[in-house]
């Protein structure tokens, strides 16, 4: 029997939560179920398990416990052992990390969650077969078989679908068939329905519209040192736009961009970093050299490795203060701006009130007052 080799990697959350929520795929293309399930996916911060019950006998928290080629698909009609009896429900979405088959929602339920029944409760259902007729009539009898116990051929790989295959038989049936005792009924696999394409409507494009040349592309100048498209006046602006039936100001060929590598190109890539690192190392040379030469020029008494120490500092204290700007500039943003431009609105409300009421604050007349002489 020729099995795959499963990864040893764990699941991962998207991994994790696509198998918790099912399939509706009735063949294995893989066996990311039987893989060991995360911790921090099982245990929540209480230390309580999320998803997975380990003291719960239904639950498949065991990699080893899970199934890995499945023989209930969706599709297949299947009878729950129990109380059901011969109840037939079709299969509506298999979840292989717990081993758990759901089945539709009843048109009478209020609930909006789907049924769902362990693998061990369902039966295969393989069809209904003649039996012979009960004691006292003569009529043969339609009975419904259900497989009790299902095997298998060895599963195949299938490069060309991408997924495995293999048949499955009722190697036992409950109730037994009279004529194949002893035998394996083949249980057919169910059939995929294709995904049915809707009819063209009123609302569609005609194709006569979608053939249709909306997009004439732009003639490009055959020489670089052709001159550019000249930029538009406001008038010639506005009326192309107010009047786009009338002839634009570029004529036939609209403008396009001609520096597009410059627009479109990473502003933070390694090259440009680095020639912009360049560009500053020069910057900074340049700007020492021009100190040095205007301390040369006036020496003043001084010797020039005076001049030039006094150039060094000079140059020093001058990059200080760019940096200093260009970190102010970036600190200021539209938001601290806006909240400093408040702030100071408010110094200013309150500095206005508090002169107007020293400007309007009068002294009652009282006992021991005594308003001095004026002297002329």
């Amino acid at each position: 029997m020729t099995t795959a080799v499963v990864p040893k990697a764990q699941l991962t959350s998207a991994l994790y939560k696509q198998l918790t929520q099912g399939t509706r795929l009735p063949w294995t293309t893989n066996f990311n179920h039987l893989r060991p399930l995360p911790r921090h996916l099982r245990v929540t911060q209480k230390g309580q398990w999320d998803a997975f019950d380990p003291t719960s006998k239904q639950d498949t928290h065991v990699p080893k416990e899970r199934i890995k080629f499945w023989n209930i698909v969706p599709g297949d009609r299947v009878r729950i052992r129990g109380r059901y009896g011969n109840k037939l429900r079709e299969v509506y979405k298999i979840r292989r990390l717990e081993n758990i088959v759901e089945f539709p929602i009843p048109e009478s339920s209020v609930s909006s969650e789907h049924p769902a029944y362990s693998y061990a409760r369902c039966q295969l259902y393989i069809g209904d077969y003649d039996f012979p007729p009960l004691p006292g009539s003569t009529e043969p009898r339609k009975v419904p078989v259900f497989a009790k116990r299902v095997s298998t051929s060895s599963p195949v790989w299938n490069s060309r679908q991408h997924r495995w295959q293999w048949e499955r038989f009722a190697s036992a049936t409950t109730p037994v068939v009279p004529h194949l005792k002893g035998q394996k009924i083949l249980i057919p696999w169910p059939k995929v329905p294709r995904k049915s394409h809707p009819t063209a409507g009123m609302y569609d494009t005609k194709k006569e519209d979608v053939y249709k040349v909306t997009y004439v592309p732009p003639s490009f100048a055959t020489k670089l040192s052709a001159p550019l498209v000249r930029k538009p006046t406001e008038e010639e602006w506005i009326a192309g736009m107010s009047h786009p039936t009338k002839k634009p100001w570029f004529g036939d060929s609209p403008p396009v961009e001609s520096y597009l590598d410059r627009e479109l190109s990473n502003p933070h890539s390694r090259a440009k970093k680095m020639k912009r690192w360049q560009s500053h190392k020069a910057y900074r040379k340049a700007l020492l050299r021009d100190y040095i030469a205007a301390e040369m020029r006036e020496l003043n008494g001084r010797k020039k490795h005076e001049a030039r120490a006094d150039a060094t500092f000079k140059w020093r204290q001058k990059l200080t203060e760019q940096e200093e700007k260009e970190r102010r500039r970036r600190w200021l943003t539209l938001a601290v701006a806006q909240k400093s431009k408040q702030k100071q609105a408010r110094k200013t409300r309150k500095q206005q009130q508090r002169l107007e009421q020293l400007t309007k604050l009068t002294l009652l007349r009282g006992a021991n007052q005594v308003i001095p002489e004026q002297k002329i």
